[in-house]
């Protein structure tokens, strides 16, 4: 009986990872082609809107994202080549929040959040009205830098230590068996003891 609801558990789950899986694949098609699309009536913020949402539909395997990323970056330094500061901040800023999105171990995210941070820097610090403060690019990419979202090694341990603590009461709540119990006393004690951790270091 309990094999079989775990089979049927497991069973669940692949069909959730496998339907979320096709319709990232399916958004990050879509939004591609929409932004390609819009960028060839030169409709600059609706095609920064769809390769954002290219950008952001990740999925193990997809090339979508790094596309979205790579028509943001081409945006951007078309329109500074053209002196469009307006919309070259608008993908750098769209290049930036969709790497931030999307920060996970093993991505590629930080390179192309290193790019958009130096766009954003170069463009906005040669504008006159910025050059007049006498603002450089160094320190609009200190600024953009000193207000950095938690590391992803810090985020991915939270996650892990409250899936630790959950299991661990989940498994008290329903098993009766004294030795298993322990065990799961354990794994909750010590998925607690690292998010305090965390959240003490943070």
């Amino acid at each position: 009986m309990k094999a079989r609801a775990a089979a049927l558990a497991a069973a669940a789950v692949v069909a959730v990872v496998a339907t979320v899986t096709v319709r990232e694949l399916s958004i990050g098609r879509d939004e591609v082609t929409l932004a390609d699309a819009a960028a060839a009536k030169s409709d600059w913020p609706e095609a920064i809107g769809h390769a954002r949402a290219a950008a952001e539909a990740l999925v193990p395997g997809s090339p979508w994202p790094e596309r979205g990323r790579q028509r943001l970056d081409a945006i951007g330094h078309d329109a500074e080549a053209r002196g469009d500061d307006d919309t070259a901040l608008l993908a750098y800023g769209a290049m930036r929040t969709a790497a931030l999105a999307t920060r996970a171990p093993g991505s590629s995210s930080d390179r192309w959040k290193a790019k958009a941070e130096e766009g954003l820097a170069r463009v906005a610090s040669s504008r006159k009205d910025v050059a007049a403060l006498h603002i450089t690019s160094e320190s609009m990419l200190d600024a953009l830098r000193a207000e950095e979202p938690p590391p992803t090694w810090m985020l991915t341990l939270l996650a892990a230590s409250a899936a630790a603590m959950l299991g661990g009461l989940a498994r008290l709540a329903w098993v009766a068996d004294p030795r298993t119990a322990r065990v799961a006393q354990l794994v909750a004690g010590v998925g607690l003891l690292a998010y305090a951790i965390v959240m003490l270091v943070s």
